[in-house]
């Protein structure tokens, strides 16, 4: 059975760099084609992937390669390994969550202080565009590659609206999105920039503060579905360790299958409403 799953693996393993060299070389097409001396051709620029998105698949194929090794490497039925694979699915559907919501909120802490930047710079006379490539080089990563990105587009003669535009895309979140809008609209209608930006700065803080008094306050019932799998679970290897054989029995029996899969398909459906509750939109 071995012999089946490690070629299944290297092969979704030299997908997985297919698929990353395919993207990379569109991008450098792309770079090629806009730094051509023929102006009359007219480069279709692919769509910039977001800075951070979700996952969905990679949990996917994780629970579905669990269910596959509980079904053929071990004597458990079909039903018990889909129900394993299922609780497995939405843990790591939270698990990318919790990274999805992580790389955000580091970014916009970044953002936060590189705003604090701007806002020196330009005060002190320096022009926006100036002001952008002094925040890019002390900006830490990954913050640092975005504004790099702006600065570089900008430098290539793109269109200001675009790049700031493309800043609100490329991270979707509010802030963010409030910072292109107010780049391109003082980049339009001009006026004082530098109290504006210590606003959105001080608003990025307030955010930032209310969304970690709410992650507090929703660790409660994160913990409570943690403690109640592992009970379950340990309960089950207990049961397991004191009779062995009557344990078994009770699996491969219709009736204990099925109810093992019904506990599994609530352990699942616990989880993802567990998440729901505690991950409120601020």
């Amino acid at each position: 059975m071995l012999q089946f799953l490690v070629p299944l693996l290297f092969l979704i393993l030299a997908s997985a760099v297919l698929v990353l060299y395919w993207v990379r070389a569109a991008r450098r097409e792309t770079v090629r084609r806009r730094l051509d001396d023929q102006p009359e051709e007219r480069v279709e620029e692919l769509p910039e992937p977001p800075f951070a998105s979700r996952h969905r698949w990679i949990p996917l194929i994780f629970a579905a390669f669990i269910a596959a090794a509980f079904a053929l490497l071990t004597t458990c039925p079909d039903n018990i390994a889909a129900g394993i694979g299922f609780v497995f699915l939405f843990v790591g559907m939270e698990a990318d969550a919790w990274i999805y919501r992580w790389r955000i909120a580091r970014m916009e802490s970044q953002l936060a202080d590189t705003t604090d930047i701007l806002v020196s710079s330009i005060t002190s006379g320096a022009s926006l565009q100036a002001s952008l490539t002094q925040a890019a080089e002390f900006s830490p990563i990954p913050l640092r590659y975005e504004l790099e990105e702006m600065v570089v587009r900008l430098r290539l003669g793109d269109s200001p609206n675009d790049v700031f535009e493309m800043l609100g895309q490329r991270v979707p979140t509010e802030t963010f999105k409030l910072l292109a809008t107010t780049l391109i609209v003082n980049w339009n209608a001009g006026g004082e920039l530098s109290p504006t930006l210590s606003s959105i700065a001080s608003t990025i803080r307030d955010r930032l503060a209310i969304s970690r008094q709410i992650r507090t306050l929703s660790t409660q019932g994160t913990l409570t579905t943690v403690i109640v799998l592992s009970t379950i679970w340990f309960m089950a290897t207990m049961m397991w360790q004191s009779d062995p054989i009557r344990f078994e029995g009770f699996i491969r029996s219709e009736s204990g299958s099925w109810l093992i899969s019904a506990g599994l398909l609530l352990q699942g459906i616990g989880v993802a409403l567990v998440s729901r509750i505690s991950r409120p939109k601020l």
